[in-house]
């Protein structure tokens, strides 16, 4: 899965910078996402990994990587709607401050999962 979580962020990248080329940026950035909620979706049903957060050791890594996850997908949520609202001609600047932010939070969440134990 980390191995695939690496392949979402490759994803990501390659979709900002093309970000100008809209039958190129909207598929990939739309993969990435399908994907990195295919993982979470298994995440859940195979480790119940929310449910066994009561009973973890909640360190700090392991709270910043929970808050991390959780703010992805509300990034994902606003990148999305802002997209559609870019692609349908509505110029939204939330899709591009948000972008730095999603990034950001994004590669916090890959790194973070790499030293989780």
């Amino acid at each position: 899965l980390k191995l695939l979580s690496v392949f979402v962020c490759v994803l990501l990248v390659i979709g900002v910078l093309c970000r100008r080329n809209r039958r190129f940026h909207i598929p990939i950035m739309l993969s990435a996402f399908l994907i990195d909620l295919g993982m979470v979706v298994y995440l859940e049903i195979r480790r119940g990994v929310v449910e066994s957060i009561p009973g973890r050791t909640l360190t700090p890594l392991l709270i910043f990587h929970i808050a991390l996850s959780t703010v992805v997908l509300v990034f994902y949520g606003i990148q999305i709607y802002t997209g559609i609202q870019n692609a349908r001609g509505n110029r939204r600047a939330w899709h591009r401050l948000g972008a730095a932010g999603f990034l950001i939070t994004r590669l916090g969440n890959l790194i973070t999962s790499f030293l989780i134990t």
